[in-house]
């Protein structure tokens, strides 16, 4: 009975052995399909995710004051543009956009006396339209005077540099003293016939340099 006894208990667990011996073989397939995954570049649990965007939930980014600043300058070049249209198409006057701001070019034959800084009467309406801009603005302000490249002596000018200068003092004290725009926020430059726009071997080019440029500068301080 004994042997007849041990017997049976053998046969009965024998099932065991063939279990054991399956959970083998699949952990061993499956650290063999994970050193495959792995070798074929797919990506671990432990690698980093990727970054998703940021939901959008509707709401425009608030202006920086940068952005207001250019809007700001960008609605008073327009609002020039409309108020000088009469100028501009009789070439009195130029306005531009650029980098350092709004230039309103005043052409010298239609705002000043010939060899003269003495602005005349018919320009006056003229930079009435750019104060009325500038007043509504926080920036400064430069009044840069050019001239062409034909030499000036005179008793009142000895070179083109006194004469581009007294130019833009003229506008200024104009500015200031008719239009109450703050002597803080001006200030004159003077470049003779250094930075023409035009080329000097004819009229037409020598009348494009003889300027003054109202610049009002894209930042607040000079």
């Amino acid at each position: 009975m004994i042997t007849r006894r041990h017997r049976l208990s053998a046969g009965t667990d024998r099932w065991m052995v063939s279990w054991a011996d399956l959970l083998t073989l699949l952990f061993a397939s499956v650290v063999v399909l994970y050193a495959s995954a792995a070798r074929n570049g797919f990506p671990a649990a432990h690698e980093k995710k990727v970054a998703r965007p940021a939901k959008n939930d509707g709401k425009a980014a608030p202006p920086t004051p940068e952005t207001r600043d250019r809007d700001e300058l960008a609605a008073s070049f327009d609002r020039l543009r409309n108020a000088l249209r009469a100028e501009i198409g009789e070439g009195r006057l130029q306005v531009a956009i650029e980098t350092r701001g709004i230039v309103v070019s005043l052409c010298d034959q239609s705002y000043f006396t010939s060899g003269s800084d003495e602005v005349t009467v018919a320009a006056v309406k003229s930079i009435s339209e750019v104060a009325a801009v500038i007043r509504d603005l926080p920036n400064s302000v430069r009044l840069e005077g050019h001239s062409d490249s034909v030499p000036i002596h005179n008793a009142r000018f000895r070179d083109n540099w006194s004469l581009s200068a007294a130019r833009s003092s003229a506008v200024l004290g104009l500015l200031e003293s008719r239009f109450n725009i703050p002597a803080a926020r001006l200030a004159i430059a003077a470049y003779a016939d250094n930075k023409p726009v035009a080329e000097n071997e004819s009229a037409d080019g020598r009348a494009r340099n003889r300027r003054v440029d109202i610049v009002i500068l894209s930042q607040t301080t000079l």
